[in-house]
């Protein structure tokens, strides 16, 4: 199944987006799918054409990475929400996807914006799929916004930036990931520049604990075993309406090895 790429207009500027269709007739709402910070809709292409069953698959380039433009300061959870949002109506009037209801998966970052999405427009996004969810009370984000510069370093002539973002590939990273998959990922994370971290501001500016619980949609909360494993655990709870699934001894990059088992489990789910 062909992932094509393509870009749309979005208030920061280009939007640039991967869209997988299916090969017969659509016969379900589309699937709207949002990367973690600080990679970009590359991360699923594993998955895509396996989800692109019976409906058509958008997997976009949060603005300021991947492919999309970049806008002039850190946005926000909100705006990059309105961007997503926008990018549905862009794709329903050209004739691109049916217009009204669409379900929405993302990924750390992408889970958040999914659930702004879910809390702006509830009689729109039908079903959730979240994987991890980065949600800390206000004392925590304000830690770790703090943080975000040591933990990110500028880049420098001693080339330290690099072997820091190396270490953290190699701490957060799935065990089975090789040496040229951990290269190419942290490669996609240093054409970034400075503004690598920029997607984080927006997350540790928002009450993520406040919107999950006021989402009334149906979620699948799935929980690998990374950086965001406990707090996953903790907070899923706050889903009135969710289903917690625990895929112990996987971290970052497992959808290039667990794709398969995965996808039919995620189309079960949303049909």
């Amino acid at each position: 199944m062909l992932v094509e790429k393509a870009y749309a207009p979005s208030r920061f500027g280009q939007l640039h987006y991967r869209i997988v269709r299916p090969d017969g007739p659509v016969t379900q709402p589309p699937l709207l799918v949002l990367h973690q910070t600080p990679s970009n809709s590359y991360e699923w292409m594993p998955i895509l054409p396996l989800l692109a069953r019976g409906r058509v698959v958008i997997a976009p380039d949060t603005p300021g990475y991947g492919m999309s433009d970049v806008p002039p300061e850190p946005a926000s959870i909100p705006d990059f929400a309105g961007v997503m949002a926008d990018l549905i109506d862009h794709l329903a009037a050209r004739g691109e996807i049916a217009g009204g209801n669409f379900d929405v998966m993302g990924a750390h970052t992408g889970s958040i914006i999914a659930t702004e999405l879910a809390v702006r427009l509830p009689d729109r996004v039908r079903r959730l799929v979240l994987f991890g969810l980065a949600a800390y009370p206000e004392h925590e984000r304000e830690r770790r916004l703090a943080l975000l510069m040591e933990k990110f370093p500028r880049p420098g002539a001693d080339l330290a930036h690099v072997e820091q973002l190396w270490a953290i590939f190699g701490e957060l990273g799935d065990a089975r990931m090789t040496s040229e998959q951990r290269h190419v990922a942290m490669a996609e994370c240093l054409r970034l520049g400075a503004r690598m971290p920029w997607g984080y501001i927006g997350v540790y500016r928002y009450d993520f604990l406040g919107a999950l619980a006021r989402v009334e949609q149906q979620a699948l909360v799935i929980n690998a075993q990374d950086d965001l494993w406990e707090v996953t655990q903790q907070v899923a709870p706050l889903l009135r309406h969710g289903r917690l699934w625990p895929l112990p001894g996987r971290a970052h990059g497992f959808l290039a090895f667990d794709a398969v088992e995965i996808a039919p489990a995620i189309l079960a789910f949303l049909s």
